[in-house]
This record gives structure tokens, C-alpha cells and sequence, in this order.
């Protein structure tokens, strides 16, 4: 019997140093960077649903290079300082588990470029709430610089924010039928017939400028606004409180596609 206890003692000391030792996330070799500006994959995050289990991974591939103001400058690493406006529900964890993105060799007296660099961000969890979610990525960046043959960071005066790259989309359950979020269409103009104001939605499968067009009914142009749309539901406040009673046309454009409904003042 002392024997199987020390087995089991034995094998639990293993796991948890398994455990300890094993990392969130696995980069995806196929997401590459052609431009150097940095990149992220993927660009679009899949949808969650309310009480399923969400887990995706991000790769990341840190920019060899940056600006200082107008300044451009060689980095030496970023570090993940923080990614707010996550769904309820959900967390992320980075590899490595420091949230340092390096782009050199680090050894002593090397001052190497690596070769190819990604790291990786798992978000994961059961999300609660239903809702857009675009999510601000805070990066601290560090310049490179060199003394006696060894290279190091500094770190810069200012963070970097990113809070319009990526967004995730929670919908409320999976037994119902939902809007797809993919795609560039309209969304039910509330109220419509309406009195004063109306909100006149659309959803965007990404992020970008969306115009709004109101014209009268012998064409018009009444009212016009143009927006920063993140991906998924967005809407136009308008103010039809001057309006005099009657049928209005509306267009929404986001450059490619363009869809026109109709708006009727009370």
C-alpha cells in the first residue's frame, strides 16, 4: 500500500510540474508579417455565444520598427501592458507568460535580430453577456540601443494604444437565429414611423467610415454624417425633429456597398 501512495505522491509532483511548465498558447506558424508593420491573426475574432465555452488564440508578430513622436526608432521588444473591454467571462493569458514580445537574442554580447519572432495570446472563458465588444490593446514599446556589444531596451516616454483592430462579438444564445455579423447590412430603423429622433442601424463586418445620407422624397439631401464603425451593430442618432411629417429616404455607405430603406416622420 506504501508503495501505491508513493506512486500517486510521485505522479501528482510530475503533473504539476507539467503543468507549471506548460505554456496557454502555440503561435500559428501560417500568420505572417509582409509589410513590417507588426501584425495580428487573425484580423477578425470568431463570434462567442452566452454560456459556450470561448478559446482563441492570438498570434502576434511585434513591429521591428516604431515612432517616437515623428521619430522612427529600432524596437527592442513590446510588452502587453494590458487589453481592456474583454466580455464578461473572459480572460487572456500570453506566451510567454511575461507578456514580452522580444525581437533580439538576448544573450550576452549578441545583438542578433531573431528570425521570424511570434508570441501568442490565448483568450478563453465562458462569456455571460451578450454584446460588441471592441477590445484596447495597450503595448509598451522598448528602443533598441547598444553598449559594449550587448543589446538592451529603453523604455519609450509613451504607451501605444490600438482600439480599433479587434473586437468580439457575444451573442445571446445558439438555439436562436442571428444576424450575421460578417456582413455590411442594415439593421430596423427605431422607431419607424417616429416622432423626433430616430436610431438608424447597420452592421459592419469590420472597422471604417460609414456615411449616412437622409434625402427628401424629390432627392434632396436633408441630412448627412459620417461615422467610425466598428465591427458589428453600429447606429446613426438622427434628428428628424425639425422634419415636417411624412416619407424620407435614407442610404448607408460604407464606400463598397451602399443600401437605401425608407423613414417615415410622424
Amino acid at each position: 500500500m506504501k508503495k501505491i501512495y508513493s506512486f500517486l505522491i510521485f505522479s501528482a509532483i510530475i503533473a504539476l510540474s507539467y503543468n507549471a511548465n506548460a505554456q496557454p498558447c502555440t503561435p500559428n506558424t501560417a500568420c505572417t508579417d509582409t509589410l513590417n508593420p507588426g501584425e495580428i491573426c487573425p484580423e477578425t475574432l470568431p463570434n462567442g455565444v452566452v454560456g459556450v465555452p470561448y478559446n482563441q488564440v492570438v498570434t502576434v508578430i511585434p513591429p521591428a520598427t516604431g515612432l517616437v513622436g515623428t521619430t522612427p526608432v529600432t524596437l527592442y521588444k513590446i510588452k502587453l501592458k494590458s487589453v481592456t473591454g474583454m466580455p464578461p467571462g473572459l480572460t487572456y493569458q500570453t506566451n510567454p507568460a511575461n507578456a514580452e514580445f522580444a525581437l533580439y537574442n538576448v544573450a550576452p554580447n549578441t545583438c542578433t535580430p531573431l528570425t521570424n519572432p511570434k508570441y501568442c495570446i490565448l483568450i478563453s472563458g465562458t462569456p455571460t453577456t451578450a454584446g460588441t465588444y471592441p477590445l484596447s490593446i495597450t503595448i509598451t514599446p522598448y528602443i533598441y540601443y547598444q553598449v559594449a556589444g550587448s543589446c538592451y531596451g529603453s523604455v519609450s516616454p509613451t504607451d501605444v494604444v490600438d482600439d480599433t483592430s479587434l473586437t468580439i462579438i457575444i451573442t445571446p444564445t445558439a438555439g436562436v437565429s442571428l444576424v450575421n455579423y460578417n456582413k455590411f447590412s442594415l439593421l430596423e430603423s427605431k422607431p419607424n414611423p417616429f416622432n423626433y429622433s430616430a436610431k438608424i442601424g447597420f452592421i459592419s463586418p469590420n472597422s471604417g467610415m460609414v456615411k449616412l445620407k437622409v434625402f427628401d422624397v424629390i432627392g434632396n439631401i436633408i441630412y448627412s454624417e459620417t461615422i467610425t464603425a466598428i465591427r458589428g451593430e453600429n447606429y446613426f442618432d438622427f434628428d428628424g425633429i425639425k422634419l415636417g411629417k411624412g416619407m424620407y429616404i435614407y442610404n448607408i455607405s460604407n464606400g463598397k456597398e451602399s443600401y437605401t430603406k425608407q423613414l417615415i416622420k410622424n
